[in-house]
């Protein structure tokens, strides 16, 4: 019987009832058998490599389904209210992985199933842990009857080339460049669509490929790596799907090699909508190479993410990565960085930072709905310091009610989710002879909790600082009663601060010193502290689209912000705020201490196309990024934004359907943007040109 989309879900519904007897893994492994023999296979024209499917999205439907269970908790634990006020959040994340890819393209699905074989003959010696490899077997096995499925289809459908080399990889590991591209795709269907545990890398794909590559005639490569990328692009994931460039070996020496380029060129010619590419750059990475980066970005490819190999790795090892785990680093979906084997749930928890101001400032009360969500104080606040420290005393209490609702869900991952398909590819699991999540058995089982609205928070706590305790204009009543009435009456005021005071984001050390405070406070509040899981949290300072959820639930703020105005973005200034230009932005957020925040710490730069012209401009483009890594920048992505062209683009959207800006985390086409955010593009791109 085929099993089409909509049908999936109920038949899903009905595994459930068995999951208390079977146990998840069981329950899990034998959804993903069935939809692997009954799926429909569907093939798209950029499917060289291989086909996609229909059942994507079932187990980890059903994962949400099973968590369910847990929520009446949050109301006994009294967190329900704080909670939809997005004063805070928690949760499980299965949505963040990177498989072990080190071990995927040289072994391939056959290989990997070897593999499980030999860890059960020396490990599987109770019958609890037999019966995980057995599993894992079963799944494996169905994994190569799969491929001889789809080998069959690509034949049918005129796909010979696919069809002859899945059935080669059924009885052996790749050993061809275009054998080690389809495994990567198979294997992508494989996790995505099956297990549902959501893969949200390809690995860094110039040394996984690298081997095969130097076997390989210069021609053929290039044909290979154009059509990788433009199939890669056609899975269209939510979010893009990226792939990593660069890094470093244990001793710091660069690893870019020939590969290297030669993806990054085709990269900057294909203009993908929906792939983006992390470049990892470090002190002895060529200069060349992160020109040609550069180069792609001011060419319109504004999906590139350039990372500190440095800043990374050290943030990693604070947090107790080995050496070698460290500098072997993934990055996950935008820009959350884990070490090797580490299973990166990079986004369970967040808090509002403006909110806990919000707070600190009304007795722990919502400004909004009048719920008591904070902590209670007496209202007082003679100097500015005593407004910081409550402000940091409401930070750790939302630190700590994310926290507590994030462990009530992982720590009950055993009942809501298995992952045997990525759990296979993990040797420290398969050593453990645990499943990744219901097992904890990746070598690193951490968590995170990632900041909001830093610097709408920095630029807050600065104007009190003015406004009320230096020149004395108002006192702390007559602005909390401001900010409940939402600057009514007082329009003036609130743009003569929101354009007029000194904020965040200007190289100004008397207001970076406020966000380096609360970041450092961050730090020792999130980073290490224990998990339910046998590891830490993790903190990141991103926000990418929670600050418009975010900013919708939060009252005015001292900068100037209207009520339900987004917040500002992950770690860079309030857009507009960035006044003294892009090198003094960078100064700001290089002043935060980046060890203290492996989840990611991310600034977005907007510049001019004018400012990156030509080959002075490439140069000052280079010299800027060098310059934001020396001095201990984590990572940065830039919009190279015309105004013309974007107010073009906004008037006649089919002249220019290849336009792509970078949006939060992630690349869209501009003509898919609302209208609102197309004109903070253009605002955005205004402001620029004016510096």
């Amino acid at each position: 019987m085929a099993v089409y989309q909509a049908e999936l879900l109920e038949i899903g519904r009905q595994y459930l009832k068995n999951d208390a007897k079977d146990g998840v893994l069981k329950v899990n492994s034998d959804i993903i058998i069935d939809c692997m023999q009954n799926c429909k296979l569907l093939f798209a024209p950029e499917n060289r490599f291989f086909c996609t499917v229909d059942c994507d999205g079932l187990v980890r439907d059903l994962h949400f389904i099973r968590t369910q269970q847990y929520n009446d908790e949050l109301e006994r634990l009294g967190l329900q209210d704080g909670q939809e006020a997005l004063a805070h959040t928690g949760g499980p994340d299965i949505g963040h992985t990177c498989a072990h890819w080190e071990s995927i393209i040289p072994l391939g699905i056959f290989g990997l199933r070897e593999r499980i074989v030999q860890y059960r003959d020396l490990h599987g010696k109770t019958e609890k842990k037999k019966a995980f490899y057995d599993e894992l077997l079963r799944v494996y096995d169905a994994a190569l009857r799969f491929m001889l499925r789809a080998a069959d289809a690509a034949d049918a459908n005129g796909n010979h080339e696919m069809a002859r080399s899945l059935r080669v990889l059924t009885q052996r590991s790749p050993s061809t460049l275009f054998e080690a591209m389809q495994t990567s795709l198979i294997y992508y269907v494989l996790q995505q669509m099956f297990d549902g545990t959501v893969l949200r890398t390809m690995g860094r794909i110039d040394q996984l490929f690298y081997p095969f590559y130097r076997n390989e005639d210069a021609d053929t490569a290039k044909t290979l790596v154009e059509a990788y990328l433009q199939e890669i692009n056609a899975l269209a994931p939510t979010a893009n799907i990226p792939f990593a460039l660069g890094g470093t070996d244990p001793d710091g020496n660069s690893l870019v090699n020939e590969l290297s380029y030669l993806f990054l060129s085709c990269y900057g010619k294909a203009h993908l909508p929906d792939t983006k590419l992390h470049l990892y750059c470090s002190k002895n990475t060529p200069n060349e190479f992160i020109e040609q980066g550069l180069d792609c970005v001011r060419n319109g490819n504004n999906s590139i993410v350039f990372l500190s190999n440095e800043a990374v790795i050290a943030s990693l090892k604070k947090l107790g990565a080995q050496h070698n785990d460290a500098v072997n680093y993934h990055v996950v979906g935008c820009y959350e960085c884990g070490a090797e084997q580490e299973l990166t749930c990079s986004c369970n928890a967040r808090v509002n930072l403006p909110k806990a101001l919000e707070l600190a400032l009304n007795n722990g009360r919502d400004m909004l709905t009048g719920k008591k969500i904070g902590l209670e104080n007496d209202g007082t606040f003679p100097s500015f310091e005593a407004v910081f420290t409550e402000f940091l005393r409401q930070v750790e209490y939302l630190c700590k009610c994310a926290i507590k609702i994030t462990d009530l869900h992982e720590m009950h991952y055993a009942q809501t989710h298995a992952a045997p398909i990525m759990t296979a590819t993990y040797p420290h699991a398969l050593e453990q002879g645990g499943d990744l999540y219901g097992d904890n058995a990746a070598k690193y089982n951490n968590s995170s909790l990632n900041a909001i609205g830093l610097a709408t928070a920095t630029d807050s706590l600065a104007a009190i600082r003015k406004l009320v305790f230096e020149e004395k204009q108002m006192t702390m009543d007559q602005l909390i009663q401001l900010l409940k009435t939402d600057w009514a009456e007082h329009e003036a005021l609130r743009l003569m601060i929101r354009n007029k005071y000194p904020k965040y984001g200007n190289a100004d050390p008397a207001i970076d010193t406020i966000a380096q405070k609360t970041v450092d406070f961050l730090s020792r509040t999130v980073s290490g502290h224990p998990n339910k899981k046998g590891g830490v949290y993790r903190l990141g300072l991103f926000s990418i689209d929670w600050r418009w959820q975010m900013g919708e639930k939060t009252a005015a703020s001292a900068d100037g912000r209207l009520a339900g105005q987004p917040l500002s973005q992950n770690s860079g200034a309030t857009f507009g705020a960035d006044r003294s230009g892009a090198t003094a932005h960078l100064i700001s957020v290089a002043s935060l201490d980046s060890s203290g925040v492996p989840n990611g710490l991310i600034v977005d730069l907007d510049l001019h196309s004018s400012c990156v012209r030509g080959e002075n401009g490439l140069q000052a483009f280079t010299g800027l990024l060098r310059s934001y890594f020396t001095l201990g920048g984590f990572a940065v992505h830039c919009n190279v934004l015309d105004t013309e062209t974007l107010k073009k683009a906004k008037e006649d959207p089919a002249a220019y359907p290849n336009l792509q800006v970078r949006l939060c985390g992630w690349n869209v086409l501009f003509s898919s943007l609302s209208d609102k955010e197309k004109d903070e593009f253009i605002a955005r791109s205004i402001q620029q040109g004016s510096l």
